[in-house]
């Protein structure tokens, strides 16, 4: 290994390091809370089919179980803390790396590339901040990348082995977010077999016979439960999960964004999202558009499989007028990471275009960063805090930016990528610091949920009062008395509780 493989894979420990470090901290994200909510009740009543909503009686959750399972199992080892609520989700990040570096070297890249692509999908901004809320994008992100790479596999050997682990790994991530999922990998499976049919160099391996096989392995692991949803609950079961629900193809379809934006707009909402989770390599992004388009009209399998998957994937969630949030582009950035490795490793040496990457970085992504700061500010009063939270660290991203562009001015590139990504890991530290020695002063959890354990009484309810409804996941989290629990809007709300008893 050479000197500078050292320092990447020395950047890359002490990335995973932090990550782990972050175990501790006080939950930030009020959905976390409520599937750990949710786990909570299936630990109590031994009820592991069933994933009831917690604070509406008689109404199913609208996720599939894969990721209250593995926060059950998280809480009945280590206990009711923050540590047993995310570490399982931390340590499929860290997990994501090492797929990171065996996606770039099955594409036929260096052992230099390979680490420079774990340390970024390391140290993409959204990727280091979604592994400490566990939710289920993270862990669909980790079992489509398995499924890719086994799919991959499979495309150049013809081997059984990796077919059957594709579909393996398909089943639990449609374990963890529904048929989306099944509809992502298949649609890049059957685009790929359409796009080799059609060359005359050999498109890789596959066998009907396989296929089927790998069909009923997956229908093996991912049915039963929702067979097993069917039976029970019927038709309100189907529209959850298949039809108009949360994951329904209705979702895809119909426009849910409140209010309305012209469907252009929508369809243009994840350029810049993306622009954003890659801080502080967003200046990459250009580079890295061109190797997809490379990949994708290469002769090598895994860059065209991999270009496929994160251009299809891109192009689906854009032309869905369903929502548009930024956490569901993360299955994308392992595979964004492997090709910004390939233009990185490309241009390493060219001044000219080093610094072209870092003025893309400034120039995009600080504007980025002080709109997201500024409507935080504006449009959400009770997020004000995380403003306060956030802040420093954006200061520390850009400062390190702009350490980056000074230095690839100097011709010193290797050096630059190194600097940058040490004050990455400095911001997420800073981040971290921030969420450690704030958040519990603004807003004791813990404290309120033991007050409330102290006061209980047989036959009491427990009615939240706070700025938004999510607050009633956080106190519900840590109430471990058998209180019913519901959550007032407003004083009047409140005021009618009290009167009721």
């Amino acid at each position: 290994m050479t000197h500078r493989e050292r320092i990447w894979l020395g950047l890359i420990i002490a990335g995973c390091l932090l990550l782990l470090a972050g175990a501790p901290l006080p939950q930030i994200e009020s959905d976390a809370a409520f599937y750990g909510r949710i786990a909570r009740n299936i630990l109590a009543s031994g009820n592991w089919l069933t994933m009831n909503h917690p604070f509406q009686p008689g109404v199913i959750s609208d996720k599939p179980p894969l990721t209250i399972w593995l926060i059950a199992l998280s809480l009945r080892v280590g206990g009711l803390n923050d540590v047993s609520l995310r570490l399982w989700q931390i340590l499929m990040t860290v997990a994501l790396v090492p797929l990171t570096y065996r996606l770039s070297r099955l594409a036929r890249g260096t052992r230099e590339e390979g680490l420079l692509a774990a340390l970024l999908v390391l140290t993409f901004v959204q990727v280091f901040m979604l592994s400490g809320l566990p939710q289920q994008d993270v862990p669909l992100t980790f079992f489509l990348t398995l499924a890719f790479l086994a799919y991959m596999a499979y495309r150049r050997s013809g081997a059984t082995a990796p077919a059957v682990l594709a579909s393996v790994w398909v089943a639990m991530a449609v374990l963890t977010k529904g048929i989306v999922a099944l509809a992502i990998f298949c649609l890049v499976v059957v685009v790929d077999l359409a796009v080799t049919s059609r060359r005359s160099d050999h498109g890789g391996h596959w066998r009907w016979g396989q296929a089927a096989g790998g069909a009923a392995v997956f229908l093996l692991v991912a049915a039963p439960w929702f067979v097993v949803g069917t039976i029970r609950y019927g038709q309100p079961f189907i529209d959850t999960f298949f039809l108009q629900g949360n994951l329904g193809i209705w979702r895809f379809f119909h426009p849910t964004l409140r209010p309305p934006v012209p469907y252009w707009m929508g369809a243009l909402a994840y350029i810049p999202m993306v622009a954003g989770g890659m801080l502080p390599w967003t200046g990459l992004l250009p580079g890295t558009v061109r190797e997809l388009w490379r990949g994708l009209r290469g002769a090598e399998p895994t860059l065209r499989i991999g270009a496929l998957w994160a251009g299809l994937l891109f192009l689906f969630l854009s032309l869905s007028a369903g929502d548009k949030v930024y956490r569901y582009l993360q299955p994308c950035y392992p595979i964004l990471a492997v090709f910004a490795a390939r233009f990185l490793i490309g241009v390493i040496d060219d001044a000219r275009r080093m610094r072209s990457a870092a003025a893309i970085s400034l120039l995009i992504g600080l504007p980025l960063s002080i709109v997201a700061v500024w409507r935080l500010h504006t449009e959400y009063p009770e997020s004000r805090v995380y403003v306060a939270l956030i802040v420093p660290t954006v200061v520390v991203l850009f400062l390190a930016v702009a350490v980056f562009g000074a230095i690839t001015l100097a011709g010193r590139s290797r050096s630059a990528v190194a600097v940058l990504a040490v004050g990455a890991l400095l911001s997420y530290a800073c981040a971290y610091w921030m969420v450690a020695t704030h958040w519990y002063r603004l807003t004791p959890w813990p404290a309120v949920g033991a007050t409330i354990d102290r006061l209980y009484h047989q036959g009491d309810r427990v009615v939240v009062r706070g700025a938004h409804g999510g607050e009633l996941a956080f106190v519900s989290f840590w109430v471990t008395a058998p209180a019913p629990l519901s959550f007032a809007e407003d004083d009047d709300e409140l005021l009618k509780a009290w009167r009721t008893g």
